[in-house]
This record gives structure tokens, sequence and C-alpha cells, in this order.
């Protein structure tokens, strides 16, 4: 199994004078250091490598697998879309149909892509990773991000800002109570 992200979010979650009016700083002089830690932020929050283990904003990744699953549980969340494809002997890239498959998604589980019992699973080329799943994950724009994880970015990142790399390993108690309930258990 091999997961790459191949579209990368358009934006962030939190702006720019979002952050500066958290940090209460109201001139121009450390925006780049602000946008810095607005990326740093989340990049330590988001996609499987992150803490939360979910993307936060509409990103897509690139699910590999070796053969055909009947089930496959998706390693990121939360899911707006997929799309399944292989890759024949000749290396030519074939999408399935939607109909072939059910996406079963529940609050308290992992996404699960499930193949349709009456599905024939194609012939896959002798490639390394033959079958695709492209995977669109994550709230549609900033404004859909939950406030809660909005806020908790917001504090983290006014956290970095008043106390730079010092204290960057701690988070504080209020910033680890608002992430807790999205972070994924596995």
């Amino acid at each position: 199994m091999r997961l790459t992200r191949i579209a990368e979010p358009a934006g962030t979650a939190v702006s720019l004078p979002e952050a500066k009016r958290h940090c209460r700083v109201d001139h121009d002089d450390e925006d780049l250091h602000i946008e810095t830690l607005i990326h740093a932020v989340t990049d330590f929050l988001d996609g499987p490598s992150g803490i939360l283990g979910r993307a936060i904003l509409a990103q897509t990744w690139l699910l590999e697998l070796e053969s055909w699953p009947t089930a496959v549980a998706l390693p990121i969340e939360p899911v707006a879309s997929v799309a399944v494809s292989w890759l024949d002997e000749d290396g030519e890239e074939t999408t399935v149909p939607g109909t072939a498959y059910d996406l079963v998604t529940a609050p308290s589980a992992k996404p699960l892509l499930q193949m349709k019992p009456d599905t024939q699973a194609p012939l896959v080329g002798s490639q390394t990773y033959p079958v695709r799943i492209t995977i669109t994950a994550g709230w549609a724009t900033a404004n859909a991000v939950p406030a809660s994880l909005k806020v908790a970015m917001l504090m983290l990142i006014e956290h970095w800002y008043e106390r730079g790399a010092t204290d960057a390993g701690a988070l504080p108690a209020p910033v680890n109570a608002l992430l807790g309930r999205w972070r994924l258990v596995l």
C-alpha cells in the first residue's frame, strides 16, 4: 500500500488576518512570521501523518494497492469523494464505475471503501501498485472547518508566536482539549 498526496489544499483553514487578530498584532512587520506559523500549525495537524490523522481542508490523495480488496479502510478523513481505477497489462488506466463500490462512513469508524459482492475484479497489470483509489478528503472551505478546530489552531499559533521554539513541543491544555475531539484513534 502506498499513500501520496497529489493535490494540496487550495488555502489554509486560518487566514493571516484571523491569526493576527487572535495574536493581537495590528502591524504588518511580522506577517511573514505569522504566515509561517499558520503553515507550521497546519502541517503539524493535517493529513495522515499529522497529529489529527485527518485532512483539514479539501485535498486529494492517491492510495495505491497491490491487489483488489473486497474492502479497504481509507487512511484519511473526512472523505468527500472517491474514484477507483486500475492499470491493465499495458499500463492503461481504467476507471471503475461508481456503481461497483460503496463508500461507507460512520462517525465512530474509519471510512470504508467496499466493493459490491457482484463486482468482478478486473485483471490488473504487473505494476507494483495497479489498483488506485483517489480520495478527496477534508472540509470544502475554511468556513466549513469546525469552529473548535479553528480556535485550537489559532490558540496554537498564538502559543508558538509568544513563546517561539522554546515551548513548541508542549501543547497547552486548552489546545489539547479542543483537538482531542478531532484526533483519530486507530
